[in-house]
């Protein structure tokens, strides 16, 4: 069997099982159990959107979860205040996303994106019936760029990031390739994307625009806003422990027996009762948030303390940083790998996170930029927080080059929206 059809039957394949396993896995997992009612329910979704923006012109935005909308959003802003005749239509493949931001107020309209196949491709397509199909970072679906393709309609995959171990540079991977040179416009972070794709499509579709998450972080920087609680904490450093795991708990909490002297916010990355029962369990000398407010925080006359708070609530970690003295990053330890290492670092925080990096530019180019550390157990976590906490000079030196490394890397946005801007009208 020649190649390409191999990996185009693998693809089918693929369209074909995953709506029934996510159906079988919705019987106890509840993000799959989320997926398949939202690909049943999303036909509904898109008819009431397309009568509300019926004859305006729509720009579609594609991000397969939260943390890639977090990446659009620049570029959301920006046609916004560039073209504001465009409406927004935003899909997600995730749960994550789209019930996080299903009600967001910088965009127009927010639906799943219907399964990908022939029919839903075209349906969906006629339905919305975009001037400008974006996709975010590593967005890849057939149909729908097919339809697109064949339709006239410009698709541009944006802040595109590739790694040599992905299925476009495997020996049975020819239908990728083709898929990704059905992009109008390719826009990828760094020299390296350029140089990994540059032999499967034309160098006049692939331009270097670097990442919008820089962009995304340095806004949130410098819009921060108080946060009270925070300001009724003890006197002590804060250690800002983000989007932790078990994994990071169980390290944090032997480190904490070695810092009794700081103020530890854990902010675990789910905060669901479940997830927050058992990280209390992690840390038995540890509060909720809720709790302290309810308790602490409100008592007459009270000497506050240093605390190891659990924060159960969601949408506040970034807004945090601004009080971290040092900051981790959880995910480290999982398979998965390490999170938002950007949004401490644009504060001019120290940022520490686990061995899992390797798939991650940002942190990669960080602990380069002599900004943050990867550490690998307890000892040297420990052994940072000691070197930092102890010595100013360093302190200073590393927040320092946390900040310009952000500072160096910002710009995507407007270098984005000088490609799409050739395919609007004002």
């Amino acid at each position: 069997m020649p190649l390409e059809p191999l990996s185009m039957l693998l693809y089918k394949l693929f369209l074909f099982c995953y709506p029934q396993i996510a159906k079988l896995l919705g019987l106890f997992n509840p993000k799959a159990r989320l997926w398949s009612i939202g690909q049943q329910q999303v036909w509904e979704e898109i008819a009431e959107h397309e009568k509300k923006l019926q004859g305006q012109p729509i720009i579609w935005i594609h991000a397969a979860s939260y943390g890639e909308f977090e990446q659009g959003l620049p570029i959301i802003e920006a046609i916004k205040l560039q073209f504001p005749k465009y409406k927004i239509w935003l899909t997600f493949f995730s749960p994550s996303g789209y019930l996080h931001r299903k009600n967001d107020p910088a965009v127009d309209a927010v639906t799943y994106l219907p399964f990908d196949s022939p029919t839903n491709a075209k349906d969906f397509i006629d339905k919305v019936n975009p001037t400008l199909i974006v996709f975010i970072k590593y967005e890849f679906w057939f149909h729908y760029l097919s339809v697109a393709k064949s339709k006239n309609i410009p698709t541009i995959l944006a802040s595109a990031i590739f790694r040599p171990d992905q299925i476009f540079f495997k020996w049975y991977g020819g239908f990728y390739r083709n898929m990704l040179g059905l992009f109008t416009r390719v826009l990828v972070q760094s020299k390296d994307d350029y140089n990994l794709i540059l032999p499967i499509i034309t160098n006049k579709k692939i331009f270097i625009t670097g990442d919008t998450r820089f962009d995304r972080v340095v806004q949130t920087a410098q819009d921060e806003k108080p946060i009270s609680w925070m300001q009724l904490l003890s006197n002590h450093k804060n250690i800002i422990a983000g989007s932790t795991w078990r994994e990071d708990e169980l390290l944090l909490s032997k480190t904490t027996a070695h810092f009794t002297q700081l103020n530890w916010i854990i902010v675990p990355h789910h905060v669901d009762a479940k997830s927050i029962e058992a990280a209390l369990t992690i840390h038995p000398n540890a509060i909720t948030l809720t709790d302290w407010e309810n308790t602490i925080a409100k008592a007459p006359n009270q000497q506050i303390t240093p605390s190891i708070i659990i924060v159960d609530r969601i949408g506040i970690l970034r807004s945090l940083y601004q009080y971290a003295s040092i900051s981790y990053t959880g995910g480290g330890f999982t398979k998965d790998g390490i999170h938002n290492v950007l949004e401490p670092a644009a504060f001019g925080n120290p940022v520490i996170w686990g061995p899992n990096d390797i798939k991650f530019k940002e942190a990669i180019g960080l602990r380069t930029a002599n900004g943050g550390y990867l550490i690998k157990n307890e000892a040297e976590l420990v052994m940072h927080l000691n070197e930092l906490l102890q010595n100013t000079n360093l302190y200073e030196k590393v927040g320092s080059h946390a900040r310009e490394y952000i500072k160096t890397n910002a710009g995507a946005t407007q270098k984005t929206m000088n490609e799409l801007v050739k395919y609007l009208e004002a």
